[in-house]
């Protein structure tokens, strides 16, 4: 995890989730958020219950619900990070307020790490109906499986179109992740069209690194 005290197992994470969005949500003014942060936030988090429900639950749980859950897990995930990265190191936010939320306060008499200036190098290893795997490592060091030291995520993006495209500025945040490699699930309507990829490291205090070069692949259907 790019913060060591989001948890790692869905069940805890959530539990983790809904103690953040709450807790902003009594008084986002406290946290320098205003009420529509909160309500977002609340929303992404409200939505990764109800699919961890559905594809936790025997009768509902299949492949597809269990895709959506990851969907939207890592959306939710990813937004409460952004955040608690910023509330993190806002100074002005008092320590007490922070360890109300779950967000453990900066340690000053660490040394700071910062996100490695490399960038990535991605490579779709499989591609099945409706989802494609994809791997990552250092661009410096393509043969070990291990982030560079400073990365505490990737973060990956994807653009979907008729054609691979080569500005990540039209590609949409898929999600931070910290384990190789990523799978990716499409939605019945991306069937035969072109998925590419953009991603960049990011380091525990949000900042991030270069782009990777794109890679692309047809989404089979």
């Amino acid at each position: 995890m790019a913060e060591s005290f989001i948890p790692r197992t869905d069940a805890q994470l959530l539990i983790w989730m809904e103690a953040f969005a709450q807790g902003i949500s009594s008084n986002p003014g406290s946290f320098d958020l205003t009420g529509a942060d909160a309500t977002t936030i609340n929303e992404a988090v409200i939505e990764f219950s109800d699919a961890l429900s559905v594809a936790t639950y025997v009768p509902t749980r299949t492949q597809d619900t269990v895709n959506i859950k990851d969907t939207k897990r890592n959306a939710a995930e990813a937004l409460c990070r952004q955040y608690a990265i910023q509330i993190k190191y806002n100074n002005g936010i008092d320590d007490s307020l922070k360890l109300g939320i779950g967000v453990r306060p900066v340690n000053n008499a660490r040394e700071p790490i910062f996100a490695p200036q490399t960038s990535p190098l991605l490579n779709i290893v499989a591609n099945t109906p409706g989802a494609q795997t994809v791997r990552y490592a250092d661009s410096l060091e393509p043969e070990k499986r291990a982030k560079p030291f400073g990365a505490a995520s990737l973060q990956l993006f994807a653009a979907i179109g008729e054609d691979p495209i080569d500005d990540e500025g039209q590609a949409e945040f898929i999600g931070n992740f910290t384990k190789n490699p990523i799978a990716v699930a499409f939605v019945e309507e991306d069937n035969k069209k072109v998925a590419t990829y953009f991603a960049r490291w990011q380091g525990k205090r949000g900042d991030v690194g270069p782009w990777s070069l794109p890679v692309s692949m047809t989404i089979a259907a």
